[in-house]
């Protein structure tokens, strides 16, 4: 008589068990993607610090008719090159282009930006 008592509490343990399953994980949080805030930011930067003279957006003409649009620029020139320039300060022979300095964050951002154009061209 021992068996089917062993029997049925091993039967009640597993109805048990299947009765309340753990509670499910959690679906992981999303994340926002790192380089779209980036390009977000590098846009809001061009806007401040470009777009007096500068198109800064992928359609547009510029403000000042000597300064190419940013999709020029990222047609003409490769962006390791512009980050490059970035990173040792622009300066170009054009009088009205100030000589720019940018932090490292704010060149990361702006290439980020610049990237989203090169891949709408």
């Amino acid at each position: 008589m021992r068996m089917p008592r062993l029997a049925a509490a091993l039967i009640v343990l597993a109805c048990a068990s299947c009765a309340s399953p753990e509670p499910a994980a959690a679906p992981p949080l999303a994340r926002p993607d790192v380089t779209e805030q980036a390009a977000v930011r590098g846009r809001q930067f061009a806007v401040q610090a470009c777009a007096g003279c500068h198109a800064t957006e992928s359609v547009g003409v510029s403000p000042m008719t000597e300064a190419p649009p940013f999709r020029e620029i990222v047609r003409r020139y490769p962006l390791d090159q512009l980050e490059e320039a970035f990173a040792e300060g622009l300066v170009t022979s054009h009088p009205a282009m100030p000589a720019l300095v940018f932090r490292a964050s704010e060149i990361d951002d702006l290439i980020a930006y610049l990237e989203t154009m090169e891949a709408g061209q």
